[in-house]
């Protein structure tokens, strides 16, 4: 187990019962990607499910995921794809409803301390236990998040993190090095750096594989579950608010075809999915309801913003030029079937970093591409090597850009990755100068963590860096909440102004579900379907 640090001295911290007006999408990285644009998951009420509003429990809520999770760890797992499997066994510190709003989760009271958002305490609920009863306890809350921190699979995401303190038996100090201004975020069911892992499962993580060791409404059986299949949950008789517990039995079935789960819904056999703007459609005339939330930033990443491998991208004029030359409505409209929006940034509106007016900062315009071109000394164009994936439909963004660079005399030599072990070595290989994107909507202190600041991530490679970026994002980040998102946005201007990238398309995250089984089954951005807490019978 993690040491826990000793007890720091200092003011009780402001009361928060809500963070910043926003929370992170699963995801930035490349699985939580994965989970918003292609996850397909189907709820199903199975035998007699009484009303939620009655205070009754459905019998069996039928889960269908596409895959099965990276683990059953909520260190490891990856947000987006694996929440429904952690959510329904970890309670998180806080919860994230899916308007924005922070509520208290195993935190009852949470907030900064002193200016900066450099210290951060937390009040923890009286009473509360694990499900092998337990007691959640400041000492084994703070040697949770140790583990998380230390181990986790977003661990840049609390790399600012420098200690964890129990100071009480319910009172938790954490210092950070430098600012970290979305701590009550990433505590949340969202991220699930907040859930929380019993002192049981700290002694031997292995086992997280195969059982549970949370304080959540759930718990794995593992006799009813087969790894890689389907995982069965029932109800976790010790949790605090046995009103959160909406079934009987909670079964997450693995289903790798969408075809197969959309077929399932329609005909009465499951309740919920994910789908793609092509299954629309289908699933309107077989009665189901559609929701939708934009999920997902596609585009180019011009990575090589020093001209390590490809010069001309050294010049932002080259960078701004190649922005110029793209008709991003065209692109939207032939490949996502007006379930896109065009856009010039990588923020999604409802986060800190997004501002309107940023969307529309290169207007196609192949004639005033072709001059800055020619300004920048590259008359005739270049050519360069440039990686992208099939997945998600990345690569078909990826070449309809490509094919509007020729128009400029611009030309990429295309590789194309199958698989995400190959786009990570790729990504990270510093031999490909320009890397096609799919991309979470998060916050901008974590999305710059990724794209902005300068050390070598998998989204900026090179490790780029420049001074006034990064001293806008550090002012940013030190700031309280409510003056964050101005500043965070003119850090998106800076960045976009300097063409770090070719956004494209701001892609939904749709949902069908049918309303005559399933209630509460919502999405928002930043937020997937809560099915431990929210989702009832209907």
């Amino acid at each position: 187990m993690p040491p826990i640090s000793a007890p720091r001295p200092g003011p009780r911290p402001r009361p928060r019962a809500a963070s910043l007006p926003h929370g992170p999408r699963p995801a930035a990285r490349f699985a939580a990607l994965a989970a918003a644009a292609a996850l397909a998951l189907a709820a199903t009420g199975c035998g007699g499910s009484s009303s939620g509003g009655s205070g009754g429990k459905g019998e069996t809520l039928n889960l269908i995921a596409m895959s099965p999770p990276a683990s059953l760890d909520p260190a490891k797992a990856n947000v987006g794809s694996d929440n429904w499997f952690v959510n329904l066994a970890y309670d998180s510190l806080i919860h994230r409803e899916a308007s924005g709003k922070l509520v208290p989760g195993l935190a009852v009271m949470w907030g900064y301390v002193g200016n900066g958002n450099t210290d951060f305490e937390l009040t923890l609920r009286e009473g509360a236990v694990f499900a092998d009863g337990t007691p959640v306890t400041a000492q084994a809350v703070a040697a949770s998040l140790d583990y998380t921190r230390k181990n986790g699979l977003n661990v840049s995401w609390l790399s600012a993190i420098e200690s964890v303190t129990a100071t009480g038996p319910l009172t938790i100090r954490i210092h950070c090095a430098s600012a970290n201004p979305i701590l009550p975020d990433l505590f949340t069911q969202v991220t699930m750096a907040g859930s929380v892992v019993s002192p049981a499962g700290l002694a031997d993580p292995a086992k997280m594989g195969t059982q549970s060791y949370g304080s959540g409404p759930y718990v794995l059986d593992g006799k009813a579950t087969v790894t890689g299949d389907h995982y069965t949950y029932t109800p976790n008789p010790k949790y605090w608010d046995p009103s959160k517990i909406k079934w009987k039995k909670v079964v997450v079935k693995v289903v790798p075809n969408p075809q197969s789960a959309l077929q399932a819904v329609k005909t009465g056999q499951a309740d919920a999915l994910a789908i793609g703007p092509n299954q629309v459609d289908a699933a309107k005339s077989g009665g189901l309801e559609i929701t939708k939330t934009p999920a997902v930033l596609m585009g180019v990443n011009l990575a090589d913003r020093a001209g390590t491998v490809a010069k001309p991208l050294s010049d932002v004029r080259v960078r701004q030029a190649l922005n110029h030359a793209i008709d991003r409505d065209a692109i939207n409209k032939a490949l996502f079937q007006g379930y896109a929006q065009s856009t010039t940034q990588v923020s999604l509106p409802g986060l800190d970093g997004f501002s309107a007016e940023t969307d529309k900062r290169y207007p196609y315009d192949p004639a005033k591409a072709k001059k800055l071109l020619a300004d920048a000394g590259y008359p005739n164009g270049f050519s360069f090597p440039m990686e992208t994936q099939n997945l998600l439909g990345i690569d078909l963004v990826t070449q309809a850009v490509v094919e509007q660079w020729k128009q400029i005399g611009v030309r990429a030599e295309v590789t194309t990755d199958t698989t995400v072990g190959q786009w990570l070595g790729n990504a990270t290989s510093k031999k490909f100068p320009v890397l096609g994107f799919g991309y979470g909507g998060i916050p901008t202190y974590m999305l710059s963590l990724d794209w902005m600041l300068p050390h070598a991530t998998a989204f900026n490679p090179y490790a780029s860096e420049d001074p006034e970026l990064t001293r806008r994002l550090a002012a940013a980040a030190a700031v309280p909440a409510e003056q964050q998102p101005a500043l965070y946005q003119e850090a998106m201007r800076y960045a976009v102004d300097q063409a770090w990238f070719v956004a494209t398309s701001r892609i939904d995250g749709i949902y069908a579900f049918n309303p005559k089984k399933l209630s509460g089954f919502t999405t928002g951005t930043g937020y997937l379907p809560d099915v431990a807490w929210d989702t009832t019978p209907a």
